[in-house]
């Protein structure tokens, strides 16, 4: 009996270890190690403006250009299509990390009416602009063994959500 016992046991053996050994290396390696799989990482740059779709019409000075009130705008952050495929993910942990809101775009409209002095000789327009900000995000994945690799190292400029009158900018822009 002990000795078809040692067989049993020998055979039972046999049969679990390589099974449990190959399931264990067939595992990827982010499931072998205590780490997040993906790691964005941000680094701020500096504030700035992005044009907005709102402005006057071109006028040769002398004159006077206006941008009046109940006209809707949409402004966008500048970047690739491999950011904006992840648009959702890097725009929240990017404000979540730079201590300031922004997004891949920001809508709004303007309630007031503003005018600028085109000079004589001169042809402009009167356009908007939003402020912005402008980051570097990096984005890393975990590979085997247990180790990350950067996927992709982006500038974006993006709008700053803000409805402060100090987070627009107006001036005249040349043809």
């Amino acid at each position: 009996m002990g000795r078809a016992r040692r067989i049993i046991l020998g055979l039972i053996f046999a049969l679990v270890v390589p099974t449990t050994v190959s399931v264990a290396a067939a595992l990827p390696a982010a499931a072998m190690c205590d780490e997040a799989k993906v790691i964005y990482k941000f680094k701020a740059g500096d504030n700035g403006w992005r044009r907005t779709t709102v402005s006057s019409a071109y006028i040769k000075g002398p004159g006077t250009v206006s941008i009046t009130k109940g006209r809707s705008w949409t402004v966008s952050a500048s970047m690739t299509g491999t950011v904006s495929v992840e648009a959702g993910v890097v725009f929240a942990k990017a404000s979540a990390s730079l201590g300031v809101t922004v997004g891949a775009s920001y809508t709004g409209s303007t309630a007031f009416t503003y005018s600028l002095t085109v000079p004589k000789g001169k042809t402009q327009k009167l356009q908007q602009y939003k402020k912005a900000k402008t980051f570097t995000v990096t984005k890393y994945k975990l590979v085997y063994p247990c180790k990350y690799v950067k996927v992709y190292k982006q500038t974006v400029k993006a709008p700053i959500k803000s409805k402060s009158e100090s987070s627009y900018l107006y001036k005249l822009v040349s043809k």
